[in-house]
């Protein structure tokens, strides 16, 4: 039994660590537990306070907006009271003249009466008009909660990106514009080297700029080309010959064919068709790593934002805007993707 102690010591020692162990495990959930309740605590109360802020900026815009109606409504009233007024005094005035022309002696009577009957009826063909009732006053409707809505849901999202696209990976018949804002596809190939990030067969890029964390909102401007495609990729996607795009191989990508088949990559056989309501111009398109989503918008119109489609996952490592531009078709889709930039930002 003695010299079974020694073994038994070493079960038990075993026993101790990988309980040790678990306590350590659920030791660390538990500081994983808090650290992501106080994170949400923190991110909900920035959210609202931005949202607070927004309201009360978009409450004193509004408030300048009533009291503007209000100055205009009340002095177009004043004026048409005033002079109304003036013309019920004049009205008055000419009562007196007839109740006193009424006791005059009959010369005087045939004197005055034409006088009198003249200037009464140039009065009464003077009559102002009716008082205004087609002043329009600010009014809380259902399509204002809608246009608040939309604009603080904008004013919510990141700051626009300033991205600029990379020549280096852009694939031979592609041509950037010199402040790499805007690329098309040409008939002729470019004179460039074999850099490890360039894309050799499909007519593609990404842009110098790349994300590891955080929140990002930028948007692309598509207006009228039949055929193209934009989103995500990672860094170890790959980028040379055929491209298989899914989030599987590292691509998140929406696209357009034909100027109005709308298809999300996901994980299928085929791409997903979606329905859109119009033809957007300008595609706006949000990333969250702590969310895990990737959104997609029709931003043509800025007070009425609409979601496309949503990508759902676990982002890590490096993350590149992409954009594929797609083939020239003679010409039929040769009009370029271009980077949004405000009017006055640049």
């Amino acid at each position: 039994m003695k010299r079974q102690l020694p073994q038994q010591q070493v079960v038990l020692q075993e026993a101790r660590l990988r309980k040790e162990k678990t306590v350590a495990l659920l030791d660390r959930q538990v500081s994983e537990v808090k650290d992501t309740v106080s994170r949400f605590k923190s991110s909900v109360k920035d959210q609202l306070n931005a949202m607070r802020s927004y309201l009360s900026i978009m409450e004193a815009s509004l408030f300048r907006e009533a009291d503007k109606a209000e100055l205009n409504a009340s002095s177009a009233l004043l004026g048409e009271r005033k002079s109304l007024a003036h013309y019920v005094e004049q009205l008055g005035q000419m009562e007196g003249v007839l109740k006193d022309l009424e006791g005059q002696e009959q010369t005087e009577f045939l004197r005055k009466f034409c006088v009198v009957t003249g200037r009464l009826g140039a009065i009464l063909s003077e009559s102002p008009l009716p008082g205004r009732l087609d002043i329009q006053l600010p009014v809380i409707s259902d399509e204002f909660k809608f246009q608040v809505w939309r604009k603080m849901f904008r004013a919510l999202m990141p700051a626009l990106e300033n991205l600029t696209f990379d020549p280096d990976t852009a694939q031979q018949n592609l041509l950037v514009s010199a402040d790499g804002k805007s690329v098309e596809c040409s008939d002729h190939k470019q004179p460039v080297s074999d850099e490890p990030g360039r894309f050799d067969k499909g007519n593609c890029l990404v842009t110098k700029e790349s994300f590891t964390d955080g929140e990002h909102y930028w948007e692309v401007l598509v207006e009228d080309k039949p055929r193209w495609a934009l989103g995500i990729i990672s860094e170890t996607a790959n980028r040379k010959g055929k491209l298989h795009a899914s989030p599987s191989n590292g691509f998140w990508i929406l696209g357009c064919k034909d100027g109005k088949v709308y298809e999300a990559h996901a994980e299928a056989k085929e791409p997903r068709v979606l329905r859109v309501d119009g033809r957007p111009e300008k595609i706006g398109v949000y990333l969250s790593f702590s969310d895990g989503v990737l959104h997609f918008f029709d931003s043509s119109d800025e007070d009425n934002v609409k979601l496309l489609y949503t990508f759902h996952e676990r982002f890590s490592g490096r993350l590149h805007p992409f954009f594929d531009v797609c083939w020239h078709d003679k010409g039929k889709n040769s009009q370029p993707l271009k980077i949004y930039v405000p009017p006055g930002s640049q």
